[in-house]
């Protein structure tokens, strides 16, 4: 960490009027650990096992008549969604795959906007203060009834290095994080009865934790004003004309672009596959909620482990559980799993972090959290209707392997210097065009 900041004050802009501290870049770890709870634990394991859990309590037999009976190992239910009934399994994964719809509404909404004026401070702990108490709000639920001086290439490689290394501690941050809320969530399920009792106050802890550790991002992240919003411009709508603008040169940044769109499905199908492999464990393997809880502690060793490594070495990790049997075979997918989450995370970001525009970083990187975050609406999706339609969630595997393999030959073609030189290029039409308007 010490390194980090002497790389970066060896870049500082002396016309920076707010150069980034020491006791600010802890600030940005400690946010990316105040919500590595939720993104390792709450969203990928508490939240599926408690909705599963739900509605299981409020639903029935495949004659929907009779009620559902969870103490059988492998029980197929369905429950009421909307009008119609759906399978308890596909429940969970079509509700996450609304909510990042609407996430992904939010990030274009106001991605933009956040490169404008002194809001980027206030969007992020506004945000995320309203998730952390929405989070802990899960356990209100009752169980449902039946109703500087370097020359410029010094700067640009201690920049890369710093982009690299950001993202690195940024994600190791928000995985070691991760894993401390499940251990400790495991402690919580230990203490209750079985069902989704145990993980709603896992869930609750999830979001306390976030909202604990907001505190010090909230006191040592400086606010840095950016240019104000253009003239004429409306807040609701001028992210979505930015993104379309974007979108519509993509020609020019087409080596983000087709990073973004490679993205898209590699992070869907990762994001689900975690999910999938839960629900998976506790359907038909059943497992416990202490194995559930134990389940979800490989990934992130692993992801931390993963970071280190070449994406390449943890390519193992495309061995999927097609004929998974036992449990022991789901321990050893997962392990390979962590390694596989780790390393292509942490090199995409990274990668990424270097390809796009300068004055640009918020709009791309809400272009990001959609790929990223927002894109886990496809595979639950999907996911949700194989499910339905065959009431076992193993075939949902195959469907997976596709999305998560097939954009691999995209982002082998993927040229960063190219990419760095269509940013710099992007921003030097962009200004050209702002002086004509001005004459």
């Amino acid at each position: 960490m010490d390194t980090l900041g002497e790389d970066y004050e060896k870049v500082q802009n002396e016309d920076e009027p707010n150069p980034l501290t020491k006791k600010e870049l802890i600030g940005w770890y400690f946010h990316n650990f105040a919500i590595g709870g939720y993104d390792t634990a709450a969203i990928s394991v508490f939240i599926p096992v408690v909705l599963e859990g739900l509605s299981s309590q409020a639903g029935y037999e495949l004659d929907q008549v009779t009620p559902c009976n969870t103490t059988v190992t492998d029980y197929e239910c369905v429950t009421r969604f909307g009008t119609s009934f759906v399978d308890t399994e596909s429940y969970s994964l079509y509700l996450i795959s609304v909510s990042v719809l609407f996430q992904a509404i939010l990030f274009i909404s106001c991605g933009s906007l956040a490169d404008h004026g002194n809001s980027r401070k206030k969007f992020l702990l506004s945000f995320s203060f309203v998730g952390a108490i929405s989070t802990i709000a899960f356990v209100t639920i009752v169980n449902p009834t039946k109703t500087s001086n370097a020359s410029i290439a010094e700067v640009k490689t201690l920049m890369d290095i710093i982009a690299t290394k950001l993202s690195s501690y940024s994600m190791a941050a928000d995985l070691i994080s991760g894993l401390i809320v499940i251990i400790a969530g495991l402690g919580l399920v230990l203490v209750t009865t079985e069902g989704p009792a145990g993980f709603q106050f896992a869930l609750a802890f999830c979001g306390a934790w976030w909202l604990l550790f907001l505190i010090f991002p909230a006191m040592w992240l400086t606010s840095r004003p950016r240019p104000p919003l253009p003239k004429n411009e409306n807040n609701l709508l001028y992210s979505w004309k930015r993104v379309g603008k974007t979108l519509m040169s993509s020609r020019e940044l087409w080596q983000a672009m087709k990073f973004l769109f490679a993205y898209f499905f590699i992070s869907d199908g990762m994001n689900t596959l975690v999910t999938v492999c839960v629900l998976f464990g506790k359907k038909e393997l059943g497992m416990t909620n202490i194995e559930l809880s134990l389940f979800a502690i490989i990934v992130p060793i692993c992801a931390v482990i993963g970071i280190s490594l070449l994406p390449l070495y943890a390519i193992l990790g495309f061995w999927l559980p097609f004929g998974l049997v036992n449990k022991w075979e789901v321990w050893m997918y997962l392990v390979l799993f962590g390694l596989l989450v780790g390393s292509i995370q942490g090199y995409c970001q990274a990668c990424f972090a270097i390809i796009i525009p300068e004055g640009h970083e918020n709009e791309f990187f809400s272009l990001y959290q959609i790929t990223s975050k927002g894109s886990s609406a496809i595979g639950p999706l999907v996911s949700g209707a194989i499910t339905n339609y065959t009431h076992h969630i193993r075939f949902c595997y195959w469907f997976l392997f596709a999305l998560i393999a097939s954009p691999i030959f995209i982002l082998a073609t993927l040229d960063i210097e190219k990419g760095k030189s269509d940013a710099k290029m992007f921003v030097k039409k962009e200004e050209e065009t702002k002086n004509k308007d001005i004459r």
